[in-house]
């Protein structure tokens, strides 16, 4: 028996859904706010006028002052007229050595003077230095020290220093002068009253010579000349001799309380006539001795 056509086909039955009472789960969206790095800044349009004050305003401020402007191109100028002034000094004739005067020399004569700086003419004034001269002038051993002075617009003016003699130094039966440095200045001529020495070698590097010399340097200037003789044999055993027939002696010591003894034998010496043979003890100036 075939199925009628007109009968119903039977499916299975939907499910029905099934009531809860649980709300759908809602993942709330969170979005992230843009954060900007950059410095927010507003514009704000000016017109006309206001943009012409504010350009004014700047302008104000950042103008160079007329005062400052004038010192700056002051001392411009000034700066780049002594550049004019050396240059032309010194590469043009205007301040050119044309005299040079010579002072002071007495024992060296001023031809050999004038001689050594003669190299000195038509050289300009600012070139010319005290060493410079110092060093031509060297070879002349009478000269102790110099000063060059330049005396626009064409005069350069040396004063000499000579050595002075403070002592004689007998060497191969010959009296020589010497000064403090022992620089030999000449031959004496015998009516010096200078003290002479007793030393062998050579001055310049003789230890008793100078120990001599700074006893000499001590004394008062009024007994330098009173003093025949010197001998220093070793630094603590220095001695003099006096002028005169009783050959007065004094025993100095060491060099120490250099000024203490020379004031202890001035009185000693005074209270001394210069007849009477003596010996000064003053190597121990606080307790002296005068020994007849």
């Amino acid at each position: 028996m075939e199925p009628s056509k007109n009968r119903p086909r039977y499916s299975k039955p939907v499910p029905k859904a099934r009531a809860t009472s649980a709300k759908p789960k809602i993942k709330p969206v969170i979005k992230k706010a843009k954060v900007s790095t950059k410095p927010s800044i507003k514009k704000v349009k000016l017109n006309a006028g206001a943009r012409r004050a504010q350009l004014r305003e700047a302008r104000r401020f950042t103008k160079e002052s007329p005062t400052k402007k004038i010192f700056t191109r002051s001392i411009l100028g000034a700066f780049i007229a002594l550049v004019l002034f050396v240059m032309s000094t010194m590469f043009t004739p205007i301040l050119a050595v044309q005299k040079i005067t010579v002072v002071g020399e007495e024992k060296v004569p001023e031809e050999l003077i004038q001689a050594a700086l003669k190299g000195y003419m038509d050289k300009p004034l600012p070139m010319i230095s005290s060493q410079n001269v110092a060093d031509d002038l060297a070879k002349f051993k009478l000269i102790e020290s110099i000063a060059v002075v330049s005396q626009p617009p064409h005069e350069l003016r040396v004063k000499i220093v000579e050595r002075t003699p403070i002592s004689i130094v007998v060497k191969d039966g010959v009296a020589f002068l010497y000064d403090p440095s022992g620089i030999r200045l000449g031959v004496a001529s015998g009516n010096e009253k200078l003290p002479t020495i007793i030393i062998t070698g050579d001055p310049q590097t003789s230890k008793n010579y100078t120990q001599a010399i700074d006893v000499l340097l001590a004394l008062p200037a009024t007994l330098l000349g009173k003093i025949e003789f010197i001998q220093a044999k070793t630094k603590d055993n220095v001695t003099m001799r006096l002028r005169g027939n009783a050959r007065q002696t004094i025993i100095w010591g060491d060099p120490s309380q250099a000024a203490l003894k020379s004031r202890v034998l001035r009185v000693l010496l005074l209270k001394t006539p210069p007849r009477i043979p003596a010996t000064f003890d003053v190597s121990s100036p606080e307790t002296p001795s005068v020994i007849r």
